[in-house]
């Protein structure tokens, strides 16, 4: 008899694991929010600009595309004190990489190349 509860405790948390697992196949996975800067160019010639700030794009390039395109970015139209903010907003992200001087010296890109590139 003790035999035959054992089997059935088996078989019923086997049928549990097979429902959860089953269960979790079944939810929809999260999509990645796109915005409309998504959509545009995903770089910058940057061959033209000064030698730092080609070092900085490097870096912008690197450390950006961590957590979404470098579209979004590079098609958005902040002004310095947005990019400020918002550069500071990424840093404070898990898995950013930023600190705070990699941060400046991507903010400082963004100005500059906000400032010299047609949109």
């Amino acid at each position: 008899m003790s035999q035959l509860v054992v089997w059935i405790t088996v078989l019923i948390v086997l049928g549990l694991i097979v429902a959860i697992v089953i269960g979790m196949l079944k939810i929809p996975q999260a999509t990645p929010k796109t915005y409309p800067a998504d959509k545009g160019q995903n770089y910058v010639d940057a061959s033209g600009y000064p030698p730092k700030m080609r070092e900085y794009y490097k870096l912008f390039a690197n450390k950006c595309s961590r957590c979404h395109t470098l579209a979004r970015p590079i098609n958005s139209s902040f002004t310095g004190e947005e990019w400020k903010k918002y550069v500071r907003k990424m840093m404070r992200k898990p898995g950013s990489g930023l600190t705070p001087k990699t941060a400046g010296q991507i903010t400082e890109f963004l100005i500059y190349d906000a400032q010299v590139r047609e949109r």
